[in-house]
């Protein structure tokens, strides 16, 4: 108890409590809790049996033929495209000497020319000097050097119009071609693009099975903690919110002494005041009332 009569603090306490009927099932369904957690620490992590489903058949073999033809089919296709373009603008085809074709051509051109010459022409000058009796003599000689020399330029010119329509076609090839260099460049590197498109998807999917199993290993490792919340939530669950608090605080019917002895000093006062003491002995009678309650 308190100077000023009655108890300092004062403790209450709240008790709330399942009914009767309730707490067997209370107990029956954390036994249960408890058998489920217990049973799935025992048993450990349930990993899933399959969580990604990898390629399909089809995927599978586009992906092989992808590879065998970035790796071979598109290769054996453009390489002698490349190679062939390659030749056209360095000029391999502008010459005889590099065109053996073209010097094929150019021969089988010449040859009914000279063969004419030899077994027409200068067998029919002979003839007509060997008639008129100067066989061998300057005028033979002359008239065979015009023929040869009208051969030669025979053969120049067939030369010139064989060569000369040859470097004309290819110029206009080179000059074709080089519309298509850009192209052909961006096709040459089809192949390994293809490839790394398909390696791409391969590793996207083997990305998704190292995350998929580190998943599985958190889930693995938060498990028991999961099991054993399960089984802490549940017990507010099967008590139904019963519980028992002590709350302690002050009494508010107690009196406060250093507010007793001030009302003690002012009733002693004023008593004094009606007693015939007069106002300075009220006064004179509250303040050393008050000196009794300051420490000083």
């Amino acid at each position: 108890m308190g100077s000023g009569g009655g108890p300092s603090n004062t403790t209450v306490t709240n008790q709330v409590q399942l009914p009767l009927w309730a707490q067997p099932y209370a107990l029956e369904f954390l036994s249960d809790v408890g058998n489920y957690v217990n049973q799935g620490l025992a048993q450990g992590y349930p990993f899933p049996p399959e969580q990604l489903y990898g390629f399909t058949p089809a995927q599978v073999a586009g992906m092989n033929l992808g590879e065998q033809s970035a790796l071979s089919g598109a290769a054996g296709l453009l390489n002698p495209t490349l190679a062939n373009v390659s030749a056209t603008q360095a000029g391999k085809y502008l010459l005889p000497q590099s065109n053996p074709f073209l010097q094929q051509t150019f021969n089988a051109a010449a040859a009914p020319v000279v063969q004419q010459f030899r077994n027409a022409t200068e067998p029919g000058i002979q003839a007509e000097f060997e008639r008129a009796g100067s066989f061998g003599g300057s005028a033979q000689n002359q008239a065979e050097s015009i023929a040869q020399q009208n051969l030669g330029n025979t053969l120049q010119n067939l030369a010139t119009n064989i060569y000369g329509a040859n470097y004309e076609t290819e110029r206009q090839n080179q000059i074709r071609q080089q519309g298509l260099v850009p192209g052909l460049l961006q096709a040459s590197f089809a192949p390994a693009s293809e490839l790394m498109n398909i390696g791409g998807m391969q590793q996207q999917f083997g990305q998704q099975v190292l995350d998929t199993a580190l998943q599985n290993l958190e889930n693995q490792y938060n498990f028991p903690f999961q099991l054993l919340a399960q089984l802490g939530a549940a017990l507010p669950t099967a008590v139904g919110g019963a519980y028992t608090s002590q709350q302690t605080g002050p009494n508010p019917n107690a009196i406060d002494p250093f507010s007793s002895g001030l009302a003690g000093a002012l009733g002693l006062g004023g008593l004094l005041g009606l007693s015939g003491g007069g106002l300075g002995g009220g006064i004179s009678a509250l303040l050393g009332g008050l000196g009794a309650l300051l420490p000083f």
